[in-house]
């Protein structure tokens, strides 16, 4: 890599900035991510060791990505040699089954020194990283350097510093130089993202300030990770994705750089991202919020969504998973009707509503079949940059929707089948051109002919963010470059 102190003329300064700009826009090398039709972007989190069982429940859902942690002293325990016996039996029975590998490489190993603060430690990550990428170079792996580096719990207590903080920042970004190069070098095609950023909030944002300050996102990466855990409502990441592409923006990416959602759960008891609510309906919010997560990060064009966990048990007990030991909960069943009713098809737009917070999204499927997506949603907190606790009272509650009916026109007549969240079937008549559906927090699957939709008139101006405050507004009217637009 070449240093800017051996760049002595303003020629020599300004040829560098110019390459390093135009390899900073220019596509992924060797980026292999999915194509964005449902359901090639969904995935779960799966620690400790699945039942067979357990294998087939996830490939029969649809999933296609499993987000595995491979951790580096329980793999290198004599230094320089790796032992990936465990790992390799997980990754045939993976294969077998159809799913890919979110794979996180994960911590450090006390055979070397800490990867914060010392050459052998950096390097001695970077080559099991190595490692890892050559090994598993034919299963094309998402490789994700750390995780959630911006905290304490996961980078450390050291030097007097807090999560999210300049030092933190460097430390990373050191980390990220030096694993980048070793990983392309084994596997000049593999798939490499940073970030496994904690939370969406003012503070979080600061830390990837620094971090792309610092050029990590020169560093050759494919992508950033985030777990938007600080906000209650899905809905809000497209104010929060926006902000992150902001930051990226100001430091010289393009804007539909790529970010991926890689852990997100949502608890049916007081844990992190807990959303609160009436305690008797937490089954049924959680499976709102995993659905609408996974159809809010799609319209933000993210390129994968992990939802954390898959079992409980092996987490131990924390009240995310969607897999009881038995059989799916009621988000696991949520989860398998969407991909069922979505599988094969594209988001095309979001249909213009009366209110910003009722959410109708139009997919396109094989043949030109049309399927709609509706719900509604509560409204924003009043402090988004905040994360929900004492300091932020006023958080939007999932119990805070208000169902109400809404009419939703449609290029159809007679009779539409209607799906509700949990896999319930019924049917919606067409009256003058439109269907009339009550909407919930929960989404419902609508089937359209397969004829051409008329648009909705737009609005003299843009619209603007369904969950963004007013002062927001401004980043919400420019939405991504791969974000639909609204009709």
């Amino acid at each position: 890599m070449i240093s800017t102190s051996s760049l002595t003329s303003s020629r020599s300064i300004t040829a560098f900035l110019a390459i390093a700009l135009l390899a900073l826009n220019a596509p992924a090398r060797a980026a292999d991510f999915p194509d964005m039709v449902v359901p090639n972007t969904a995935g779960v989190q799966l620690k400790g060791a699945p039942q067979p069982q357990e294998m087939d429940l996830i490939k029969d859902m649809g999933i296609k990505f499993v987000r595995h942690g491979f951790h580096w002293e329980g793999i290198e325990k004599v230094k320089g040699q790796y032992d990936f016996t465990s790992e390799d039996a997980l990754m045939k029975d993976l294969r077998e089954h159809g799913l890919r590998v979110l794979g996180c490489i994960a911590f450090g190993n006390n055979l070397y020194g800490k990867v914060y603060d010392t050459d052998d430690g950096r390097a001695g990550y970077a080559n099991f990283a190595a490692a890892l990428a050559e090994h598993y170079k034919d299963d094309k792996v998402i490789w994700e350097i750390w995780n959630e580096p911006n905290t304490m719990t996961f980078w450390g207590k050291h030097g007097g510093e807090k999560g999210n903080s300049d030092p933190f920042a460097t430390e990373y970004v050191n980390l990220v130089k030096a694993t980048v190069p070793a990983m392309r070098k084994a596997d000049p095609h593999c798939t490499i993202v940073a970030g496994s950023t904690s939370n969406l909030w003012s503070e979080s944002y600061k830390w990837m300030d620094f971090c792309f300050a610092k050029g990590v996102l020169q560093s050759g990466i494919d992508g950033w990770s985030v777990h938007p855990y600080s906000v209650i409502r899905p809905e809000d990441y497209l104010r929060d994705y926006d902000l992150v592409r902001d930051i990226m923006v100001k430091y010289g990416a393009p804007r539909d750089f790529p970010i991926l959602n890689t852990e997100r759960g949502y608890p049916v008891s007081k844990a992190e991202g807990y959303a609160g609510g009436d305690p008797k309906m937490n089954q049924q919010y959680q499976a709102w919020h995993l659905v609408r997560q996974y159809l809010m990060d799609f319209y933000a064009g993210l390129k994968l969504t992990s939802y954390y966990e898959w079992s409980s048990k092996y987490d131990d007990g924390k009240p995310f998973g969607i897999y009881n030991g038995n059989d799916l909960n009621l988000a696991g069943q949520s989860y398998k009707v969407m991909i069922d009713q979505l599988s094969g098809y594209r988001l095309d737009k979001r249909i213009a509503t009366k209110s910003p917070l009722d959410f109708v999204l139009s997919f396109t499927g094989p043949g030109g079949a049309i399927k709609y997506v509706a719900w509604t949603t509560p409204p924003p907190a009043i402090s988004p940059l905040i994360p929900p606790s004492s300091k932020n009272p006023h958080i939007s509650g999932p119990d805070m929707a208000v169902p109400h009916d809404i009419d939703i026109p449609v290029a159809a007549t007679g009779s539409l089948d209607l799906v509700q969240i949990d896999g319930t079937k019924s049917s919606v008549a067409v009256n003058n051109g439109s269907i009339n559906v009550a909407l919930t927090g929960g989404p419902q699957y609508i089937t359209v002919h397969a004829n051409p939709v008329p648009a909705v008139t737009k609005p003299a101006t843009p619209a603007p963010s369904t969950n963004a405050p007013a002062a927001t507004e401004s980043t919400t009217n420019a939405p991504a470059t791969n974000m639909p637009a609204m009709e």
